[in-house]
C-alpha cells in the first residue's frame, strides 16, 4: 500500500508530480482544524500551506507522520516541539518566495502612492475628474523604512534604493556589521523610523517579541501623509490601533496583505475603509514560486518515504 501524504490545499501541479506513483495524495476540503483531525490519521507526510495550523493535537492524531514540509519559510502554524518530541521533521524553505513577496511589496508602495485602486474605481463609475486628484504622488526621493533587514526586506531595500530611488531607513538589531556598509541607513530606535519615514513595509516573522510590535504609539509617530505596507504577518501590528488610525486619517492609508485573522471575515473593519488596499495573502504567490515551492515541499516529503533525511530541515531531529 502506497504511502500517504496529506496537503492541506492543493498544490502546483508540478510538485504533484513528484509524488505520482509514490504516493496516495490526499487534499483537504478545507483548513479547518476538524478537517485536519480527521485525514492525518494514516499519513505518512503532510505538505502545508499558511491557512492550517497543525497543532500538538493534530500531531498526536497522526501516528505515522514523519513528516511536515511547510510551502514558505515561516512555521508559526506548526507545533514545532510537539513535532520534534515525536521525531517528526519539519522542513521549510526560505529564499523561495522572496522575490515574489519583494515584487508585492513594491506593487503595494506604487499602487498606494498612485492611487491605482480609486483611479480604477473612477474610471469605471464616469468620475474621470480624479485624474487631478491631489493626492497622487512620486516616490522618488521618499524615505521607505524597512522594519526587518533579512531576506525580503534586504531585497525590497535594495529594488526600492537602487529601482525607484528611494531612501532607505533600516530598523534591525541583529543585522551584521557588513549590511550595515551598504550606503542604507540603520536606526536604533524603531521609533525614529516611524517619525521619519514616508513608507513604512514591515518583514519580520511572528514571534512573541514581535507580535504587537507596531503599536498604537509607534503608529501615532507616522506622518499623516506616510502609508504602512505589510506583507510578513498580521499579528506583529496592534490591528485595532490601525483601523483607528486609518479612521481618522491620521495617516494616509495602508496597504495589507496579511491579517490577525485569516481568511479575512467579510464583516472586519478594515473591508469598509477606503483608504486601504487588500489582498489575500497572496504576497508569495507567483506562477514561478508556487512551481518552486511545490517541488521543493514534495521533494522533502519523498526523500523521507524513500528512508532518507530530508533537505532543509527546521527542527533537530
Amino acid at each position: 500500500m502506497k504511502p500517504k501524504v496529506l496537503l492541506s490545499e492543493d498544490i502546483n501541479p508540478e510538485g504533484k508530480k513528484l509524488l505520482d506513483g509514490k504516493a496516495e495524495i490526499i487534499i483537504a476540503p478545507d483548513t479547518s482544524k476538524e478537517t485536519a483531525l480527521h485525514l492525518v490519521r494514516d499519513v505518512t507526510g503532510i505538505i502545508l500551506r499558511a491557512n492550517t495550523a497543525i497543532d500538538a493535537e493534530i500531531i498526536a492524531n497522526a501516528p505515522r507522520l514523519r513528516v511536515i514540509a511547510r510551502t514558505g519559510a515561516g512555521v508559526d502554524n506548526i507545533d514545532i516541539l510537539a513535532a520534534t518530541e515525536k521525531g517528526i521533521y519539519v522542513c521549510n524553505f526560505p529564499g523561495m518566495i522572496n522575490q515574489s513577496v519583494a515584487e508585492h511589496t513594491m506593487t503595494m508602495i506604487m499602487a498606494v502612492s498612485r492611487h491605482v485602486i480609486h483611479m480604477h474605481s473612477a474610471v469605471k463609475s464616469g468620475m474621470w475628474q480624479e485624474r487631478f486628484s491631489p493626492f497622487q504622488a512620486e516616490v522618488e526621493g521618499k524615505s521607505l523604512g524597512v522594519i526587518g533587514m533579512g531576506r525580503i526586506g534586504s531585497l525590497v531595500a535594495k529594488k526600492c534604493r537602487n529601482g525607484l530611488g528611494m531612501n532607505i531607513l533600516a530598523y534591525d538589531p541583529y543585522v551584521s556589521g557588513s549590511m550595515k556598509d551598504t550606503g542604507i541607513v540603520f536606526t536604533e530606535r524603531l521609533e525614529e523610523l516611524f517619525q521619519q519615514s514616508d513608507y513604512i513595509t514591515i518583514h519580520v516573522p511572528n514571534l512573541p517579541e514581535t507580535q504587537g510590535m507596531v503599536s498604537r504609539v509607534l503608529l501615532g509617530m507616522m506622518k499623516e501623509s506616510a502609508y504602512l505596507i505589510n506583507t510578513s504577518r498580521g499579528q506583529v501590528i496592534d490591528e485595532s490601533a490601525l483601523i483607528h488610525a486609518l479612521e481618522n486619517k491620521a495617516i494616509r492609508g495602508a496597504a495589507l496583505d496579511v491579517f490577525s485573522q485569516e481568511p479575512l471575515p467579510q464583516n472586519h473593519p478594515l473591508n469598509l475603509l477606503d483608504n486601504v488596499i487588500l489582498s489575500p495573502h497572496s504576497a508569495g504567490s507567483t506562477w514561478e514560486s508556487n512551481v518552486r515551492i511545490a517541488k521543493a515541499a514534495a521533494q522533502a516529503v519523498l526523500e523521507v518515504i524513500e528512508g532518507r533525511r530530508p533537505g532543509n530541515v527546521y527542527n533537530h531531529i
